[in-house]
């Protein structure tokens, strides 16, 4: 039995359509199977992936280090910053350090929405040199999607530190809170975790989701 050639061209076109979408399923599977932790990759370099082997977090690879001078203080200070701010409490004021903000999360997957959260309380415009501030107005790669790590994130960046380019022996912050006067940090000498005083300064890695 012949086949019309409209028939013909039909059969075809379905086999090009299911042979282009095979393509594109193997090139998706070949691509996440590529993801290695170490590998640089999105602006940075890859320090976590998750179980699906296709989403995971990125780090800049070096500190923000900007040379400044403290809005409270009027100190110069160069690389190290406060995760909230330098004021006081005092009667009538509503954005002294030590206040606690809404839900800043630990677990993995939470630092973005943590730094949003912080910024929202200390807008970049007006405290632009908070730990979250930093972050966010860093722009490795051309992104402009990085974030504090929450405390799990963070700790996950200083297990595989060594493929993250260079860190200092010191205090880095996470977006996490511990209380209303203390956030989550990690030292990076022997990767404690503890509560710092918010108006502290300490160090700050920008990370990112992919």
């Amino acid at each position: 039995m012949s086949i019309s050639p409209k028939t013909l061209f039909i059969r075809l076109w379905i086999v090009f359509l299911i042979y282009c979408f095979g393509m594109v399923m193997v090139s998706e599977v070949s691509r996440a199977a590529s993801y290695r932790i170490g590998d640089k990759y999105g602006g940075g370099i890859i320090f976590y992936i998750d179980v699906t082997g296709q989403h995971g977090l990125i780090a800049a690879p070096e500190d923000i280090v900007i040379r400044y001078t403290d809005l409270w203080n009027k100190s110069p200070w160069a690389g190290v910053y406060r995760w909230s701010t330098g004021q006081e409490e005092t009667v009538n004021n509503s954005d002294y350090a030590m206040q606690i903000l809404s839900d800043t999360r630990p677990e993995l997957g939470q630092g973005r929405a943590n730094t949003a959260k912080i910024l929202a309380k200390y807008p970049a415009a007006t405290y632009p040199r908070s730990a979250a501030a930093m972050v966010r107005a860093y722009r490795g790669g051309g992104f402009s999607d990085w974030f504090l790590p929450s405390k799990d994130e963070l700790n996950q960046l200083y297990i595989n530190r060594a493929l993250c380019g260079s860190f200092a022996g010191d205090y880095y912050w996470s977006s996490s809170e511990m209380t209303s006067d203390t956030a989550w940090y990690q030292y990076f000498s022997d990767g404690y975790q503890g509560g710092g005083t918010k108006s502290y300064y300490s160090r700050v890695r920008a990370v990112r989701a992919f």
